[in-house]
């Protein structure tokens, strides 16, 4: 998906504003393993997670002549799997969604406790990113991986977050300054 460049974006969601299968088949293509992963990160299930990535698609094929193209899709679809991922989520557990967002955030990243399996070995430096990752603020975390991770530009993670790219640097720039802090006591602690 990162090959794609925004006017590619563009260009597939003009198409399928105009009911073009073709470029809809495109987009599937170039998003779905991506979007199926991000939908892990809430859900944590496979299967679920391809449910509401299929969704998500049958959504935008039923809404196409609603289509701006001028808007990021890449944006828009980030932000509609997260809503239904969310939505899933509460729908199963009765719970407020707001105050599990720390818990979804970190499924799939390794606690402190899970570190070593091994009193005697060493924690990767990759171990001790993720786990810094996971330790930053909801928001700051859920930027930071739309970002490094997910290859979203400021404004499109401003789309998905809700926020405007100002905040969306603000809370990239915070964490990046945490995690430089936290690696800089890692090496000075070595």
């Amino acid at each position: 998906m990162k090959n794609q460049t925004e006017q590619q974006f563009s260009e597939w969601a003009e198409k399928i504003s105009r009911s073009d299968r073709q470029a809809f088949d495109q987009v599937f293509r170039s998003f779905y393993p991506a979007l199926v992963r991000f939908a892990m990160r809430y859900v944590t299930d496979k299967t679920a997670s391809k449910d509401i990535v299929q969704d998500c698609f049958v959504s935008l094929w039923q809404t196409r002549h609603r289509i701006d193209a001028s808007r990021s899709l890449k944006s828009y679809m980030y932000m509609s799997v997260r809503n239904r991922a969310l939505n899933a989520i509460r729908d199963r557990s009765g719970v407020d969604v707001d105050h599990e967002l720390a818990s979804i955030h970190s499924k799939g990243q390794p606690a402190d406790h899970d570190l070593n399996d091994n009193e005697n070995d060493e924690p990767t430096l990759e171990q001790l990113m993720n786990t810094w990752i996971d330790q930053l603020p909801d928001r700051q975390k859920e930027a930071f991986n739309l970002s490094r991770f997910e290859g979203l530009d400021h404004d499109e993670i401003a789309g998905v977050m809700g926020v405007s790219p100002k905040t969306v640097n603000n809370h990239i720039v915070a964490a990046l300054r945490s995690l430089r802090d936290k690696y800089e006591q890692y090496e000075n602690h070595s």
